[in-house]
């Protein structure tokens, strides 16, 4: 056992068995996050129909009609479902009831059944009836009826139950339906986020279909992913296999980690690739300014960029990170220009190679993000195309980021589960993804809450990190540790602070971009108390132990597993976990 976390060289590289430990922390990683994604039997023809159109369906016998299940697609309109008996089942279609199983009581008595679109545009993926015991009526269009095959086409889609697993739920309704408009070349319903990470969930859907793992197996795989980003950050931080494992294993086990990158939303996006800046620009740092060749010192740097210009071009936020990265890139180099302002060989060479990586600088964070988020909006540029008078894509882009920039600034909603940058920390308030009752004495739920196992410990011990490096500055610490101290402080500040700022109203998944570095802080002041002697070795196990305890406890809240009402009301009033559901168990 020891071994197997344990490694004889201290090195910011990783050695065969750190690889092997963290590709199967990933592998088994995957498994959990993939089981249970979504479906892959989801009705995909289409009926459309203007205000005035009907169809005729007949259930091939009379029949009492209890209720209709509709899946929708995108459209906004109404229509009424209509019995011989002259008994009526009033539909609306709106954007958030697209791309999910939608159920609605009726009470017919009917053999046939006319849908008529009464208002607008409805846009129908498949209908079903039922009748009062729950069983499925037999349905087929009507004789003589021309259109609206495509309602009825597809019957082994119709679920037992809507659920999550078939269905959108909460911001999916805007990120993977957009995907589905960049695919189609229609007009995009959802502008308020930069395009590319609903590019990357678009993938999904072109090689699944538009079906709910399809719109989530890339948001997915790329939550698996940060668990390699993180454990080589971590080494490069810690210089321990231990502790990398420990890093990985605990991001790993967060239920917000968890949940959001279950959902089809971009935040998933911009975390990986913040990841990517910070562990990018550690590597640079860790480096020899003035020693290294520039070729060398030019790979991570430019790698840097270019995951900044990716995150940036997913959300906005990625701005926060990038400005810690230019914090973190100055200091390296006012200390690099100190160390050799006395040899005046030294010297001339300090600005060579300044003056050489200012220019590299400009192209890979300046030059390079702004032609990727360019050319992120080609999805915008190729609808555009079709219109007989489109904007010029340069103006279209510009008008973009105005949209953008007044949404945010000037959005005065509420929400019930919103909660003030100071509360995220300690997860006073979960975000509430998704709810079902299943009868009397059972529920499905999806709420995404930080666990306090992770959140807790680690916003103590980043604190403490903080303390201990900002004031304290004893001499014992390496020069090494003072320099992760001060990367991961700084990787704090830059994507927390800008926060307390804002005015609209916020979310704990805000806090998402920010967690893993505070890991990472607790885990560093960690190191230092253990390596000082003033705690166990044993202590991270604990701490890993309970966050694993916790996340068993959390699984069904946080994966949509049905679970007993009563367990709901367990997680909700008794685990120090903030409120998940809000009173509904």
């Amino acid at each position: 056992m020891q071994e197997i976390f344990s490694s004889k060289e201290r090195s910011t590289r990783l050695d065969r068995g750190d690889k092997r430990l963290m590709w199967a922390l990933t592998l088994i990683y995957m498994v959990f996050t993939l089981l249970n994604l979504g479906t892959l039997s989801f009705p995909t023809s289409v009926w459309t129909a203007q205000s005035g159109a009907a169809v005729r369906i007949d259930l091939g016998a009379e029949y009492d009609v209890a209720e209709i299940w509709t899946n929708g697609n995108i459209a906004e309109g109404s229509a009424v479902f209509t019995g011989d008996d002259g008994s009526t089942a009033e539909y609306t279609q709106k954007y958030a009831t697209m791309f999910t199983w939608r159920t609605q009581t009726a009470a017919m008595r009917t053999r046939y059944i006319t849908l008529q679109c009464t208002a607008g545009k409805v846009s129908l993926n498949e209908i079903a009836f039922f009748d009062a015991a729950g069983d499925r009526l037999p349905a087929v269009i009507a004789a003589g009826t021309t259109e609206g095959a495509a309602l009825l086409d597809e019957p082994d889609t119709v679920p037992d139950k809507p659920s999550y697993l078939n269905g959108m739920y909460f911001d999916e309704v805007y990120h993977a339906r957009t995907a589905y408009e960049f695919l189609h070349t229609m007009s995009v319903y959802d502008w308020t986020h930069p395009p590319l990470g609903k590019i990357f969930i678009m993938l999904g859907v072109v090689l699944f279909g538009m079906k709910p793992f399809g719109w989530r197996v890339v948001p997915a795989l790329f939550g698996a992913a940060m668990l390699p980003v993180f454990f080589t950050l971590a080494k490069r931080l810690f210089r321990r296999r231990d502790l990398a494992f420990l890093a990985a294993a605990l991001l790993a086990l967060d239920t917000m980690h968890f949940t959001q990158t279950r959902i089809a939303t971009v935040d998933v996006f911009i975390l990986f690739f913040i990841l990517l800046m910070v562990l990018f620009m550690t590597d640079y740092i860790q480096m020899d300014y003035m020693k290294e060749p520039l070729k060398k010192l030019f790979l991570p740097l430019g790698a840097c960029g270019v995951s900044f210009g990716l995150g940036v071009a997913s959300k906005w936020t990625g701005l926060y990170a990038g400005a810690g990265l230019a914090v973190m890139f100055f200091a390296h180099m006012i200390r690099a220009g100190i160390s050799c302002r006395k040899d005046t060989a030294a010297r001339k060479e300090f600005w060579r190679r300044t003056w050489a990586t200012v220019g590299f600088c400009c192209v890979f964070f300046l030059a390079i993000p702004a032609l990727i988020y360019y050319l992120s909006y080609i999805p915008f540029f190729r609808y555009e195309a079709t219109k007989p008078n489109g904007v010029g894509s340069i103006a279209l882009v510009l008008q973009q980021q105005e949209s953008m920039y007044h949404y945010h600034h000037d959005l005065t909603a509420t929400h019930t589960c919103q909660s003030a940058w100071y509360e995220w920390p300690f997860t006073s308030r979960s975000v509430w993804f998704y709810f079902r009752s299943l009868g009397e004495k059972r529920v499905s739920s999806i709420s995404s809450t930080g666990s306090p196992a992770v959140w807790w410990v680690s916003a103590v011990g980043a604190i403490l990190l903080a303390v201990e490096a900002l004031f304290r500055r004893t001499k014992k610490e390496s020069a090494h540790w003072k320099q992760a101290g001060y990367i991961l402080l700084i990787a704090i500040t830059a994507n927390y602070l800008p926060w307390t700022l804002v005015p609209r109203c916020t979310f704990q998944y805000h806090f998402f971009t920010t967690f893993p570095f505070v890991v990472l802080a607790a885990i560093l002041f960690l190191q230092h108390m253990e390596e000082s002697g003033e705690v166990s070795g044993r202590v991270k196990w604990i701490w890993l132990s309970v966050a694993a305890a916790y996340f068993v406890l959390m699984y069904p809240a946080a994966s949509g597993l049905p679970m007993p009402r009563l367990y709901a009301q367990f997680l909700e009033y008794v685990l120090p976990c903030g409120q998940l559901f809000f009173g509904a168990v």
